[in-house]
């Protein structure tokens, strides 16, 4: 018994700073997000829109999908084509593991409530790993990982898309990075194996995204002339593992066309840092470029902004103090030291901020630059598309930097610590609207109202003979989703979902046109209202309900 105590004794005093910053994240969410979403079964708060209902619709959809290979595919959500459910943004990782277990499940299952609990206890682990890994002690290092949970960027994401919460993965990616010396080879190349694994089961955009922070550490080392073995090995085992991971959900299962219209509308604006776009009651929003520039949304936060302000002003009381009254030549204090790690995190801003800006870069609503890319690298840009949320890695540098240079900075043991509590405070006191909406929208139990209310949706569904749905010409999101939704619970296709793949979008607006040549009795035609005209078709009776016409093909006999 003593040793079984004594042995647990020694994993908490060895794992304490993340176990802490785990439950500083899963407190935090709870707080925010409420226990209601942690409810398997409680599917309402994913029906209200945007691409929360997206995700959980796609995962509906994959669920009730037989089994392809790859694995990832599906052929319901865009009838007759397959198309992978990591363009539906539903964490696949989840997805697929759950689908295995679809015959147990209950009718109505979504696990985003948990995934997103999950995001931010691992966005507090690594936080706080990250700070010790500095400073060394363990008060600030957990406090200090509340700033990394209530980040802007990060709890902006996790109200739209619940896959892109997982920026936790940029945060292991730095701190594999920093510990790549103290880390056997082995170990380090299976590390950033699974690291690879996950980030091509979980969000696409994280591949490149993580894939630079190691590609940085390998280019520091090189400069270095360090051995870069390790560091190649790592790189092998990121990619190799995240492609094939892909590759098994059906990622390359289709040619993919780029899709132009976010190029140069969500990239990182210069002023992006120190803009709040929302995120402050007491900071001026700065104006922005583009049709959806919160993608690039950077800023760190109040409590960070302060702490970098207190950090410089102590810097420069130290620096007076030494110079004018003791006289000192070489000011020590002022090398802030990264160690191995400062030419890698250089590197990395670098790249990062490049790819963040695009060729159509803007500071405030003014586009300064467009430039003019080969063909090549043009199509390459157009494809990352949200190229402002590659500003990401040098946010959480900025946060990470900031705290360590207070804490250096500061002249009594507990005082860096307290200072943090009170900033982190004041962040959440500063961007207390922003957090009110979302304990409104999730902490509140929601309860979803489909339009479509006329009793013969039901017949429709009781009859079972109709197993295929196609949309005709709607454009009202709203609607499309409750049709979708309609649709995945009756275990019925559809012939379009708004998935991120344009190719599957681009192939069912031409399979439209062949599938009304040739209209099939199994299927049922939705147009909206205002087309009426279009309704000529004999061999088809159409029927008024709920703001659309339903075509259906007139019973032999």
């Amino acid at each position: 018994m003593k040793v079984t105590v004594q042995a647990g004794l020694n994993y908490w005093k060895k794992n304490n700073v993340w176990i802490l910053g785990t439950l500083v994240g899963i407190v935090t969410f709870i707080c925010i997000f409420g226990v209601h979403v942690l409810n398997v079964t409680y599917t309402d708060w994913l029906l209200g829109g945007g691409d929360l209902t997206q995700n959980y619709l796609g995962w509906c959809f994959f669920r009730n999908s037989d089994w392809f290979f790859p694995f990832g595919l599906m052929d319901n959500a865009s009838y007759p084509n397959t198309v992978s459910v990591i363009f539906t943004d539903s964490v696949p990782l989840f997805a697929v593991f759950f689908k295995i277990f679809k015959a147990v499940l209950p009718d109505r299952f979504q696990y985003f409530g948990i995934w997103a609990m999950l995001c931010m206890g691992a966005q507090g682990a690594f936080g706080a790993l990250l700070i010790y890994h500095y400073v060394k002690k363990k008060a600030e290092a957990i406090v200090g990982s509340l700033l990394f949970v209530i980040t802007p960027a990060m709890l902006g994401q996790m109200s739209l898309n619940l896959a892109l919460g997982a920026q936790w993965l940029v945060l292991c990616s730095l701190y594999l990075g920093i510990r790549r010396m103290e880390i056997s080879e082995k170990r380090l190349v299976l590390a950033w194996g699974i690291a690879g694994l996950l980030t091509g089961s979980i969000q696409m955009y994280f591949i490149p995204m993580c894939g630079f922070v190691l590609l940085s550490f390998l280019l520091s080392d090189l400069l270095r002339r360090k051995k870069i073995r390790q560091d190649i090995l790592a790189l092998l085992a990121y990619l190799g593992a995240a492609v094939g991971v892909v590759a098994l959900l059906g990622g390359f299962s289709h040619n993919h066309m780029p899709d132009t219209s976010q190029f140069g509308q969500s990239s990182f604006n210069l002023n992006g840092l120190w803009n709040p776009q929302g995120w402050s009651q007491y900071l001026l929003d700065l104006p922005v470029y583009g049709a959806n520039p919160s993608e690039g949304l950077a800023f760190p936060g109040t409590g960070i902004v302060l702490t970098l302000i207190v950090a410089a002003a102590a810097c420069l009381i130290h620096t007076i103090y030494k110079v004018f009254i003791k006289k000192e030549k070489k000011l020590t204090h002022l090398r802030f030291d990264w160690g191995e790690n400062g030419v890698a995190f250089l590197i990395l801003a670098m790249i990062s901020l490049s790819v963040a800006l695009s060729p159509q870069a803007a500071c405030g609503s003014s586009l300064i630059w467009n430039y003019e890319l080969p063909a090549w690298l043009s199509s390459l840009w157009q494809r990352i598309s949200c190229c402002g949320r590659f500003i990401w890695p040098v946010l959480y540098l900025i946060i990470l930097g900031s705290v360590v240079w207070m804490e250096k900075e500061m002249p009594w043991e507990t005082m860096a610590a307290v200072l943090l509590v009170i900033f982190a405070v004041l962040q959440i006191a500063d961007g207390k609207w922003q957090l009110m909406q979302r304990q409104v929208q999730f902490g509140t139990e929601f309860a979803y109202d489909s339009r479509l209310e006329d009793e013969k949706w039901d017949t429709w569904a009781r009859e079972g003979d109709k197993k295929h749905m196609v949309f005709v010409g709607l454009d009202d999101e709203d609607l499309l989703n409750d049709l979708s939704a309609y649709a995945a619970e009756n275990g019925m296709t559809i012939n379009y979902f708004n998935t991120a793949c344009q190719t599957i979008r681009t192939k069912a607006v031409e399979d439209l046109v062949e599938s009304l040549i040739n209209p099939r009795e199994d299927t049922m035609y939705i147009y909206k209202a205002a087309d009426e005209g279009n309704c000529i078709d004999t061999r088809m009776e159409y029927e008024a309900v709920d703001g659309v016409i339903v075509g259906m093909v007139k019973k032999q006999g």
